[in-house]
């Protein structure tokens, strides 16, 4: 899969080894879990890149024929139910029903008699199962882990925003779901999260049932040097041009966080001309922030005085370790501890900053590099 398109600066999907950035260093190591029946939790911020590069390693597997590979996303579930459906609606739409495993795995789905509906944008099929007690999800999940456990070939099934099952009702779904896992020969778990603190909880907490059950991997930033050298390939494939300043001024504004990067280029690439320059790169800059100043202000509405005005001190310095000392909160005239500490609970939990705690000093930065740019602005 190497599909030649218009704008290379991918913001979502993925489409091949030539519009994906380096990261073989965390490639290589989920390729050896994987070939090592090692399941894997996958710590990430959100939009750095995890999917990205699940599903970069999913192509080299399933290019190989090394595995069938299959992805889900349960954030937007909210009980054990929407995780079912998800979660055989993403087994359903992996292979056609008229070839070999897949046909197996539409009969083995139309066994639990669902509903088969079609989503109104896409036309893909969605299943959906009913039951009037939990214990028929519980025994669904287990019936399809089984059945894909018990087929002749590798399975590797990755779950992104795994945390949400965190906030399901259902409280021993931690428990019910580790038990049936642990007990799969073929079946290997990609376990993708980005909220740091819940991941870290669910995974690294003695008394959760997933405690020491994964090899654990965080997903950093990409390399400014390894960035610089992809953006100037892209735009040299395409017979364009770009300055050395351009770019190094890409890669510091957004900080190498990977949509953000990816953005900023794609707007840059649809816009500039065959010399792209700073001064381009300035003018897109711009654009972006009047597009998203509206939204910006709703953040400010959204919020009381003190988050914003902490919101606005993070984005200022950038990273903060000690968001309690006495420099950082006379320097922006925070006011009292206990309205800081508070304020730092509820950025956490709206997702506006994330803690970096996987470095020698953690520090607290905002998530959304544009943002933290206009603030800096104001």
């Amino acid at each position: 899969m190497n599909t030649e398109i218009k704008n290379p600066f991918l913001v979502s999907g993925y489409a091949g080894e030539n519009y994906f950035c380096n990261r073989k260093k965390e490639t290589d190591a989920l390729l050896k879990n994987v070939n090592g029946n090692l399941n894997t939790t996958l710590f990430a911020i959100r939009r750095v890149g995890k999917t990205g590069l699940v599903k970069h390693v999913f192509h080299k597997l399933e290019r190989q024929k090394k595995a069938l590979c299959i992805y889900t996303d349960i954030f937007a579930t909210k009980n054990l139910r929407e995780f079912t459906n998800t979660l055989a609606t993403a087994i359903y739409n992996k292979l056609p029903e008229n070839r070999g495993l897949g046909k197996k795995i539409t009969e083995f789905i139309k066994r639990l008699r669902p509903v088969i509906s079609y989503d109104p944008l896409t036309g893909s099929p969605e299943v959906s199962v009913d039951f009037s007690k939990n214990s028929g999800y519980e025994k669904t999940i287990q019936q399809l882990f089984e059945f894909l456990n018990s087929q002749n070939t590798k399975i590797v099934i990755a779950i992104d925003e795994f945390q949400q099952i965190t906030h399901y009702p259902e409280k021993n779904t931690e428990a019910f779901l580790r038990t049936h896992i642990q007990s799969l020969k073929n079946t290997v778990f990609i376990f993708c999260g980005s909220n740091h603190k819940l991941m870290y909880e669910m995974f690294n907490n003695a008394k959760r049932p997933f405690y020491a059950s994964c090899a654990n991997m965080n997903l950093d930033y990409i390399k400014t040097s390894d960035y610089a050298g992809f953006i100037s390939k892209q735009f040299a494939a395409h017979r364009r041009k770009i300055t050395p300043e351009a770019i190094e001024f890409i890669l510091e504004w957004t900080y190498c966080h990977t949509y953000y990067t990816q953005f900023l280029c794609n707007r840059l690439y649809e816009s500039a001309g065959k010399n792209c320059t700073l001064g381009d790169v300035l003018a897109v800059c711009e654009q972006i922030h009047n597009q998203e100043e509206g939204i910006y202000y709703q953040y400010r509405n959204m919020l009381t005085q003190s988050q914003w005005n902490l919101l606005k001190a993070v984005a200022i310095d950038e990273r903060i370790h000690r968001p309690n000392g006495k420099d950082f909160i006379h320097k922006h005239k925070l006011g009292a501890i206990s309205s800081i500490n508070r304020s730092i609970e509820s950025l956490l939990e709206k997702e506006l900053i994330h803690k970096a705690v996987n470095v020698p000093e953690p520090y607290y930065m905002m998530n959304d590099k544009f943002l933290m740019r206009w603030l800096q602005r104001k």
